[in-house]
């Protein structure tokens, strides 16, 4: 059941990353700092528009307390985990030959930088991540010039992640679509779930725009919305919104041959066939949906102190989505704790694309009381709902 279409969601405009190397959890230990410094910035990546929320304070106070090290790194090593056989599987899925083509690529990705301390921290960061399988390189600002040529701006060097991919992420979405119908999954368009049926701790059925359903089982994966509509069946979820935009231009020239990621910045680049896309920040702001032009510009000029942007852009497709974020910073993958068979796919906030097949995976596994081909604990959706 989509309420809207398939992949008008997130999936429309995402980075497109395919990145075991910054699949970590979003409560990084220390970043509350940097965070405090963004919120003076209406154009830095990171920002929380000044409210008198409760549900926002008390998401923060989750959020900081999951961003200590000792429950961080647990949580990393299993999200990073849940990326690089997501990755694997997004290969296999590129080079079937029914497959429709989504521009997938395994051609690393490369992450810039402008100061000594951002790289001092992305290389601890890298070396975590490299404990966990994702190797990388550090590149000085001469091999960066010499190897991407679309890098001009001043920087000091960068680091490169051999193993990473990417794709064009609604085209993967839609090949995802076209298999799922060849395999004989019913997919019901404009169904917005407006309540449900329960007897006890079982769910009887679903009342939608499109009429009734009725199931053995039913899984929510509805993003952002989640919340919202766990609240609907019953079930709590402290999902927040997190905002993020893109940018699709036309190519450069040089065109970038790799993903790229300004990292003081916060700015993720992805080359397309015939296209850019700029993608960036990071604004907790619920289900707001609106467009900030300064956060937009913001990404634009970001984006010009490392690469030749045209002068104006030219075509500009604006997108914006709202990432699905739980307090800990990890996706919740499994049954609730209500009703016996209501399951979770949800809250991946910006590692959704690359680990969507394996969350799939080990959904099913544990839906059909299969043996998980990885420890699902990290993951278990009844910590919260």
């Amino acid at each position: 059941l989509e309420r809207d279409r398939v992949g008008h969601g997130c999936s429309k405009g995402n980075a497109g990353w395919l990145t075991p190397a910054l699949a970590l959890p979003l409560a990084v230990p220390g970043q509350w700092r940097k965070a405090l410094r963004w919120l003076a910035d209406p154009q830095s990546p990171f920002y929380i528009r000044p409210r008198a929320d409760l549900k926002l304070i008390t998401w923060l106070m989750g959020f900081l307390a999951a961003s200590r090290r000792s429950r961080f790194e647990p949580n990393a090593a299993a999200l990073v985990s849940l990326s690089r056989q997501s990755l694997d599987a997004w290969e296999e899925i590129a080079d079937a030959p029914e497959t429709e083509p989504f521009e997938f690529a395994r051609d690393g990705l490369l992450a810039v930088f402008e100061s000594q301390g951002a790289l001092d921290a992305a290389r601890a960061s890298a070396e975590l991540t490299a404990s966990f399988g994702v190797p990388f390189e550090q590149w000085s600002a001469d091999a960066v010039c010499e190897r991407e040529p679309a890098v001009r701006g001043a920087q000091i060097g960068g680091l490169f992640f051999p193993g990473e991919g990417r794709c064009e992420p609604y085209l993967a979405v839609r090949a995802l679509e076209v298999a799922a119908r060849r395999a004989g999954v019913e997919i019901v368009e404009s169904a917005e779930v407006l309540n449900a049926e329960h007897a006890l701790s079982r769910l009887s059925s679903l009342n939608t725009t499109r009429g009734r359903f009725d199931a053995k089982d039913y899984v929510l994966a509805a993003g952002t919305w989640s919340g919202a509509l766990g609240a609907r069946l019953g079930v709590s979820i402290p999902m927040m919104g997190a905002k993020g935009y893109s940018l699709v231009v036309p190519p450069l020239e040089p065109q970038p041959r790799r993903s790229l990621y300004l990292a003081d910045r916060k700015i993720a680049v992805n080359p397309h066939a015939n296209s850019l896309r700029i993608s960036g920040t990071l604004e907790l702001v619920g289900e707001d949906l609106t467009v900030n032009s300064r956060r937009l510009e913001g990404i634009v000029q970001g984006a010009r102190h490392m690469l030749q942007l045209n002068d104006p852009l030219g075509e500009v497709e604006i997108w914006r989505g709202l990432r699905p974020c739980l307090p800990d910073g990890m996706p919740a993958i499994g049954r609730t704790r209500r009703y016996r068979n209501l399951w979770l796919a949800t809250g991946h906030h910006m590692t959704g694309l690359k680990t969507a097949p394996g969350t799939g995976r080990l959904l099913a596994e544990l839906l059909c009381g299969l043996t998980p081909f990885i420890d699902p604990l990290p993951f278990r959706a009844d910590r919260y709902a």
